[in-house]
């Protein structure tokens, strides 16, 4: 057979089994046996065997095949992918629809309700109607790149179908497993001797994070998508103009919905949906936490705009969470890396929300006094979010004689030093407490912390329970040969676990080792406002404590705690401990390459009023492309406040901290000539300056390197 012909054959082979893949997996209407599937995909493999110029990233053959990844690499997301806000119930509803209604000065507004899948947020991009990409939301502007997990998802085109293709499409949707898949899912896990899932969630993110695409293959993963992105189509004249539309369009293309997905005309009939739903969600194959309503028209949308973090044209209604009584048969203390005690509720287990529960938080001391919890006791129990199971109230009816009063304890269960009230918490006295050092160092390579995958929290309990880790720098001396002694441990876990560790010293930026190493008040923001301001470990350690509150999210009780940790011998012998073992990551400025030489560089600017000739967003992007930044609220940090007409209440604050008000003309005239006002007239407080960071690095350092209800069953 001649190359053209079998280039042909290829083709027509690639386009038959995708198309029996969309009727299996998409539209549950299979028209051929196993068998006759069977034949079509082996000699499409047979002759891409014998004919490697042949060779298709998109072809079904390659959905599961390529090598494990080494980690997953950030992705830019070229449109931001927001989050929603929340409705708690119909009345926060009301309020939004109101709101919506004034902002549009229209009362007929109608909405597209899906249901609020319960997975993971993704983005999946074509060209020229091929798949090329996948990455998750992340914290909306960057996510993981994905593509070698996602191609392996079934019901995912990937050559998109119809007769008009756009040349551009980012998909948005989620990742999902049906309760189904998820319980099967858990059976071979327990059979295996693996992990089990807590829910079909959890299943669904961990396994498209995982690094072998065989692995998310072997995984019940659907793709149910729910709007768009960037959109470019081929032929001119052509678009979607309402959310309806959208998804209309989407079928079209190849891709599943959310199947009860529904055109409501009105704010009420949303309601009705919501409350519909809500009461039949147990039935469906899938889990849900609510109802999204978006806006329908994407005029009206345009209109609406955004806030800071979220649509104002979109609300996420939730639904109230799951609830079941139970019996309380013991509290028992947990102590985290603070040494905070946590009271934790032993339960009777009960089935609740797709999960046995037989622990639940009891929060503090005073929440247990507050509500009179007692052993014994008959509890009613949710799971707060569907997630987080917690104790809410007892049933004082059903009171046993014999209940007996929790006394709190007043000493540390682990090493029996004086426990003291601190706020609402209970904590424990002792800085070398062992519950906290363990509990340090499992959250230094947790993902809220340096995130080393694959070294397991367990085994890191044992390790520092059996005093072989003392201290997070412990990690980076810890050899093979070390864990090779503990039964259970085979080689190949073994070394995952070094290579892991060894990964993290070689990548792991200065945010991560700020997150991980359990300071006070200092969380993911807070470490990356630090990583983004000074050059190491040092350098934050050298500033005085009144200066750190100069920094965005950093106010006197964080820069208390920072300044504190940072001067206790214990930091500074971790420090040095570091450094012995080549662990030194060094901070990344939050700035582009050479912005430090731009004429605006380290100037914040605030805008209030209306700009007679230009939208705010473009005086914004004006100075930033400059090297300022645009913030959004007055503060003393502030170099030039902008005013235009009805400035409003930010011009008087801005006189009272001193700040320079300049009008529309003087701004720009700074703009074109930024160079003959590099300092406002009247310099404010200044800011932390780069050479407030040392210069030296260590030694030891090297440079940083339709309602088918059978969809989700299969």
């Amino acid at each position: 057979m001649a190359l053209s012909d079998v280039a042909q054959r290829a083709a027509l082979l690639r386009e038959k089994i995708e198309f029996h893949n969309h009727r299996y997996y998409v539209l549950d209407a299979p028209d051929i046996s196993d068998a006759e599937y069977d034949v079509l995909y082996r000699e499409l493999a047979a002759l891409e065997a014998d004919n490697p110029e042949l060779d298709d990233p998109n072809s079904p053959t390659k959905r599961v095949g390529s090598k494990p990844a080494d980690g997953f690499t950030p992705y830019e997301h070229v449109m931001r992918m927001y989050s929603l806000d929340n409705a708690m119930d119909l009345d926060e509803w009301f309020t939004f629809t109101d709101r919506v209604s004034k902002g549009l000065d229209r009362e007929d507004v109608e909405y597209w309700a899906d249901p609020k899948m319960d997975g993971l947020a993704l983005e999946v991009i074509y060209e020229d109607g091929r798949f090329v990409r996948a990455a998750t939301r992340g914290d909306g502007h960057t996510g993981e790149d994905v593509t070698h997990n996602i191609r392996t998802i079934m019901n995912l085109p990937l050559v998109l179908r119809g007769s008009n293709v756009p040349g551009l499409l980012e998909v948005r949707g989620e990742v999902v497993m049906s309760d189904k898949g998820f319980a099967a899912l858990n059976d071979r896990q327990r059979e295996a001797g693996e992990k089990i899932f807590a829910n079909p969630r959890n299943a669904a993110a961990g396994s498209v994070r995982q690094l072998d695409p065989k692995v998310a293959a072997s995984r019940p993963l659907r793709f149910m998508g729910y709007g768009i992105g960037r959109v470019e189509w081929a032929s001119s004249g052509f678009g979607w103009t309402n959310q309806g539309a959208i998804m209309d369009g989407l079928i079209e293309l190849g891709f599943s919905i959310p199947p009860e997905a529904k055109l409501c005309k009105s704010k009420q009939e949303v309601a009705d949906y919501f409350i519909e739903l809500m009461e039949g969600r147990d039935d469906l194959p899938y889990e849900i936490d609510g109802v999204v309503a978006k806006v329908n028209s994407l005029e009206m949308q345009e209109a609406l705009g955004f806030t800071s973090r979220a649509p104002r044209w979109a609300l996420a209604l939730k639904f109230p969470a799951h609830q079941v009584t139970t019996k309380l048969n013991d509290i028992r203390i947990q102590l985290g890396r603070t040494g905070v005690l946590t009271p934790v509720a032993e339960l009777e287990p009960v089935p609740l929300a797709g999960v046995v529960v037989s622990n639940a938080t009891l929060h503090n001391k005073g929440y247990i006094e507050e509500r009179d919890f007692r052993i014994g006791d008959t509890v009613l129990i949710q799971r707060a979010g569907d997630v987080i199971p917690q104790v809410l109230s007892v049933d004082m009816e059903k009171r046993p004689d014999d209940a007996q009063k929790y006394d709190f304890p007043t000493s540390c269960p682990v090493c029996e030093s004086d426990a003291v009230e601190d706020g609402e918490a209970v904590r424990c006295t002792n800085d070398a407490c062992p519950a906290k050092t363990v509990q340090r160092i499992i959250h230094f390579v947790s993902k809220a912390g340096l995130d080393m995958e694959g070294v397991g929290k367990k085994w890191v309990q044992r390790l520092a329970e059996d005093g072989v880790l003392v201290s997070p720098a412990d990690l980076f001396t810890l050899e093979k040969t070390a864990l090779l002694k503990y039964e259970g441990m085979a080689d190949k876990s073994a070394a995952k676990f070094i290579a892991a560790i060894a990964k993290a010293k070689e990548d792991a930026p200065l945010w991560r080792l700020m997150a991980g190493l359990g300071i006070r008040h200092v969380g993911e923001q807070t470490a990356r406002t630090l990583a983004n301001n000074f050059e190491d470990m040092e350098a934050i350690g050298a500033v005085p404590r009144d200066d750190l509150q100069e920094l965005d999210d950093v106010g006197p009780i964080v820069a208390e705690s920072l300044y504190d940790y940072f001067q206790s011998e214990e930091t500074k012998l971790l420090m040095e401990r570091f450094k012995e073992a080549d662990f030194w990551p060094l901070g990344t400025p939050d700035v582009e390459e050479g912005a430090d030489e731009l004429p605006l560089a380290g100037k914040v600017f605030i805008f209030t009023g209306t700009l007679p000739d230009m939208k705010r967003p473009q005086a914004q992007a004006l100075v930033e492309a400059q090297g300022a930044t645009a913030a959004k609220s007055i503060s003393k940090k502030v170099d030039y406040v902008v005013a235009g007409e009805k400035a409003g209440s930010k011009v008087g604050k801005a006189e009272k901290l001193g700040l320079v008000v300049i009008d529309f003309d003087e701004f720009m005239e700074l703009i074109q000539s930024p160079k003959a006002e590099s300092k406002p007239k009247s310099e404010p407080e200044s800011k932390i300056k780069p050479d407030s960071k040392p210069k030296a690095k260590p030694d030891s350092k090297p440079e940083p390197k339709s309602s088918l209800l059978s969809l989700l069953d299969l």
